[in-house]
Order: structure tokens, then C-alpha cells, then sequence
């Protein structure tokens, strides 16, 4: 039987749930496997039709507070509420997919301890996996805070479940937004970041689950125009103006409109430009991947793009040569100028071996964002 936490304890983690059925129980189960003992777990169920809240019912540890929700409310209230309801004075974001490494919670709190400039601490180095737990491909993010002052405000550049931070900065920073769904996770940390320093913890720490049909791969436009108006926001707030809000929400409320409003043909041609768009993305990480020699983990990439759009056809192709090492080691230079689109300095790049050392210099790559549910 795990230890009771203390009536107030060190740390929340704040784990919202919505249909996550699949993988909770191993989510769950890489929080309360922790080092640091001092947390609480509080998971909020987002009224998921899937069974998620009777695997939660069914779980009888002292560290677990379980909230339910009889309407569907979005991932930013449920996260505000479980925060706001939080004891800890340190919260650590969870996803209900995804995997803590066992340290994390030790390394971060320590962090944060030994820095009390920062604000907020995240994962600056994870593996990309699928349903199965394969690694696809290793993001890396910028670690110090001037380099993520920077990169926060022409992209985003933290794992969302990787991230642990003071509660009094939430508060203060005015919560996640929900009219910022889904990039309200972006939204929110350039406002902490305004206040406090951040860093990226250098290790792995989380492990990101890819979701080839959510909004992480998917929706790239509508998501690219939200961003871009949280941080025109916050370059207005970075040089003294108000930010005005009220000012961008008719713009804001018409991208959502606009998204829920496609149907019957131009549903049908949005939805294949996502897919397209997403399948491209795994295509190029394959290219990578062939390109240093891990030709498994090229084949999951090119798979995942035929899985996302099977007319890619030239996924099938990378499928077909990752099966003939001698092959793909002398053709892979046809691969290399769509591993170079993903050539984005401080977003990803292939994990280091000896292996890959030989045959091909470290690229990077588009990490995929966080915007969950």
C-alpha cells in the first residue's frame, strides 16, 4: 500500500481525462510509480463515453482525488478547476496517454528549488510513440530560457504533459483560456513566461503518445491561425500595450465558426488536406529516420503517414526500401531533401547512437504540439 500523502502536499498533478480509455491505467500508473512521494493526483474525467471513468473508479489509492464532469467542458476548464482545486504548491500537467519517466517529478521539483527564477520547468528531450508504445521518432527543445523566450513567440516549444510549475503563477497569469482551444496550452505559457523564467529539464522524462487522427497532426491551418493570435497577443503585452483581448475574439470566434462549418464536399476536401498534411509530417520524420540507418523506426513513421493518408504514395515507397537495408543505405541521399523540410533548429532530431553516427549528421524536426483534450 502506497504512503498517504500529506494533508497538503508538495506537488499536483493535474490529469485531465476525455475517452482515453487505452492507455489511463499506464498513464496512471507512471504517476504513482513516482520517486517523489510527496503528490496528489487529481484526475478530472471529461464525461468520456469510453469507460475511462469506470477504470478510474476502479483504481483505490489515497493519492487519487477523482472529479467527474456530467457535461463535456473542454480541456481548459477542466484543467483550470483541477488546478484551483489542487493542495500542492508545485502542479505537474499530465496527459492521460502519455508516461512518466520514474524521476520526474524528483528531477523537476528539484529544479525548481535550486531556481527559484523558474517559474516553470518542462521535458526538453522525449520519445514520439504510437498506439503500440513504438518510438517513432526523439524531439529535442531548446533548454534555457532565453533560447524558449525566444522560439515561444514563432512556435511552440514545450511538451504540455511534460510540464511542472508554481500554482501561484496560474492564477496570476489568468488560467488557460478556453477561446484559445486548441493551442491554449501556448496561450498559457507565454503568459507564466512573462513573469518567470522556464526551462526544458534535459533527460527524458515523459513519453508523448502521437494520435495520427487528433488535432496534433491534424487541423494544421486552423491551429497555425490561433497561435499566431496568442502570440500577436503577447508581443503586444512584451511591449507594453494592452493586449486586448475583446479586440481579437471576433477573429478567434470565426475561425472556430469556420471550422465547425465545413461539411458535405468541403468537409470531405479539409479533412484530406489535414490527413495529406499530417501524413507528410510522418513521411519526412521516416526520411530522417532512414536516412540514420533505424530503418524500424522509418518503417512506423511511413506506416503512420499511410495509416493518416494512404494515398501518400511515396510512403509506400519508404515502407518498400526500409525493408532492404543494403538498398536503403545506398539510396537513402533520395530521402534527404525531405528530411531537410523538417530541419528546424531546437524543435527535433533523430536520438544519438553509434549507429547513426556513420551514416548520417543530426537533423531535427517538427515536434508535434500538445493539444489534447
Amino acid at each position: 500500500m502506497p504512503p498517504r500523502t500529506t494533508a497538503t502536499p508538495r506537488v499536483t498533478v493535474v490529469m485531465a481525462v476525455y475517452n482515453a480509455a487505452p492507455y489511463l491505467g499506464e498513464a496512471i500508473a507512471s504517476v504513482l510509480s513516482q520517486t517523489y512521494r510527496d503528490f496528489e493526483l487529481v484526475v478530472v474525467d471529461d464525461a468520456s463515453t469510453d469507460g475511462s471513468l469506470a477504470i478510474l473508479e476502479s483504481l483505490d489509492d489515497p493519492r487519487i482525488r477523482i472529479v467527474t464532469h456530467s457535461n463535456n467542458q473542454g480541456a481548459s476548464e477542466t484543467r483550470n478547476e483541477a488546478i484551483v482545486a489542487a493542495r500542492g504548491e508545485l502542479i505537474a500537467i499530465m496527459d492521460a496517454d502519455d508516461v512518466c519517466a520514474p524521476t520526474r517529478l524528483e528531477q523537476q521539483v528539484a529544479f525548481l528549488d535550486t531556481h527559484p527564477e523558474a517559474g516553470l520547468v518542462g521535458c526538453g528531450i522525449y520519445d514520439n510513440v504510437d498506439a503500440s508504445g513504438a518510438v517513432l521518432y526523439t524531439s529535442v527543445l531548446p533548454e534555457e530560457n532565453d533560447a524558449i523566450q525566444l522560439a515561444l513567440m514563432e512556435t511552440w516549444c514545450f511538451l504540455h504533459s511534460s510540464i511542472t510549475f508554481r500554482k501561484a503563477l496560474h492564477a496570476s497569469a489568468g488560467g488557460y483560456r478556453t477561446a484559445f482551444e486548441p493551442v491554449e496550452d501556448h496561450d498559457f505559457v507565454l503568459r507564466v513566461v512573462e513573469q518567470a523564467q522556464a526551462c526544458n529539464h534535459g533527460e527524458r522524462l515523459v513519453t508523448y503518445r502521437l494520435n495520427p487522427g487528433g488535432l496534433s497532426v491534424t487541423g494544421h491551418q486552423y491551429i497555425d491561425e490561433l497561435r499566431a493570435i496568442a502570440i500577436g497577443l503577447a508581443r503586444r503585452r512584451r511591449s507594453g500595450q494592452p493586449e486586448d483581448l475583446d479586440g481579437v475574439m471576433p477573429r478567434v470566434l470565426e475561425l472556430k465558426r469556420r471550422r465547425k462549418a465545413i461539411r458535405g464536399l468541403g468537409g470531405i476536401v479539409q479533412r484530406w488536406r489535414d490527413s495529406f498534411y499530417a501524413a507528410h509530417r510522418y513521411y519526412g520524420f521516416g526520411c530522417r529516420e532512414l536516412c540514420a540507418g533505424r530503418l524500424d523506426s522509418a518503417r512506423r513513421c511511413f506506416v503512420q503517414s499511410l495509416l493518416t493518408n494512404w494515398m501518400f504514395v511515396k510512403s509506400w515507397f519508404g515502407c518498400a526500401l526500409s525493408l532492404w537495408p543494403f538498398a536503403a543505405h545506398r539510396l537513402r541521399f533520395l530521402f534527404r531533401s525531405s528530411m531537410q523540410q523538417h530541419n528546424h533548429p531546437g524543435w527535433s532530431r533523430p536520438r544519438a547512437d553509434a549507429h547513426s553516427a556513420r551514416l548520417s549528421p543530426v537533423a531535427h524536426g517538427t515536434p508535434a504540439s500538445s493539444t489534447r483534450s
